[in-house]
């Protein structure tokens, strides 16, 4: 890709940023922003194109996981530095450790936002900007029509979602494609680092990446990450109608200390994807998001059928944490006694 194509990707990826942070309405020194950046091409792009904006005030952050080898690590965060350095742009680093305890990627992820969060806070930053591209929203799709998720897995990854009440992620680069970063990377004459886990094929999504992508890419045209984020963005707004839907029917829930009860005559009419984000709804308003990953559609579905089913006998579930009770009148959600 040449000169003019490279200042193309760069005008995408601002004018989404730009969006993404206030529109038009904001001028650019009031979107402080900071840039999540693993020294890998997608964020080393994102860096490169939002650094291109004058006077805006652009911050980068740099993330050791210890979950690599040092050798590793260290070249990374040394690939980080050197871009920021030559772009002129405060640079930050960091690390976090994850306990065994936890799932490694999950509690990374989790780590590395709070941690992002907390630099973001101190440096004045509004906005934390991560490098998430077109073929990370396919990958994430194709990954959640393969587990068999609801609108909010197929949704894929957001434009944007709020991290806590001063800071907001946003996803600029989400319909470039990968090769467009990577150019962007190269007319600079910047090497990124390369994560060799990435290559790990053992990985679902490192897979997908090499088995089954490059077909569809193949196949579907340089139009694909503008439909990829019509699809995706349909498919929020249907899950915001069920959510608005379900907060209304929650909102009549009564709540107690360790339960919380509805009428079945409140729900037993509504349809089962409706059902299901109640029961998601009840559940977090007694326990917030421990055991959320517990709640996907294939374990509501029993509930549902016997809300809908209103038998008169009761029936109970246990969901990760919570029990479930199911009679002729109330659904009965209670934390559960075991530890």
């Amino acid at each position: 890709m040449g000169p003019a194509g490279n200042q193309f990707v760069v005008g995408k990826i601002v004018g989404r940023w730009r969006r993404l942070t206030g529109g038009s309405a904001v001028r650019d020194p009031d979107r402080p922003t900071l840039v999540a950046l693993s020294g890998g091409p997608d964020s080393s792009a994102l860096l490169i194109a939002l650094a291109s904006v004058k006077p805006a005030r652009i911050v980068a952050a740099h993330i050791k996981h210890n979950l690599r080898p040092d050798a590793l690590q260290n070249h990374d965060a040394e690939s980080a530095q050197l871009l920021a350095e030559q772009l002129g742009v405060e640079f930050h680093e960091s690390e976090i450790t994850i306990p065994d305890s936890e799932n490694a990627e999950a509690g990374a992820r989790t780590r590395r936002y709070d941690q992002l969060a907390e630099i973001a806070r101190a440096s004045g930053c509004s906005y934390i900007a991560t490098g998430h591209h077109a073929q990370d929203q396919l990958e994430t799709m194709l990954m959640a029509l393969i587990r068999g998720t609801g609108l909010a897995g197929l949704a894929g990854i957001a434009d944007s979602r709020e991290l806590n009440d001063q800071v907001t992620l946003v996803r600029p680069a989400l319909t470039a494609a990968r090769s467009e970063l990577e150019s962007l990377c190269r007319s600079i004459g910047f090497t990124p680092a390369h994560d060799e886990t990435n290559d790990d094929t053992t990985r679902q999504r490192a897979w997908l990446r090499r088995e089954i992508l490059p077909s569809i890419l193949t196949l579907s045209g340089d139009d694909l990450p503008n439909r990829l984020a019509s699809a995706s963005g349909l498919l929020s707004q249907a899950q915001s109608v069920i959510e608005d839907r379900a907060d209304s029917i929650v909102n009549h829930a009564n709540v107690e200390h360790d339960s919380i009860c509805i009428e079945l005559n409140a729900i037993t009419n509504e349809q089962p994807v409706v059902i299901g984000q109640v029961v998601r709804q009840l559940s977090s308003r007694l326990v917030g998001e421990v055991g959320a990953d517990a709640r996907g559609h294939k374990h509501l579905s029993p509930i549902i059928e016997a809300i809908r089913e209103r038998s008169m006998h009761t029936k109970t579930f246990e969901l990760r944490g919570l029990v479930v009770e199911v009679s002729n009148k109330q659904l009965t959600i209670r934390v559960s006694p075991r530890p």
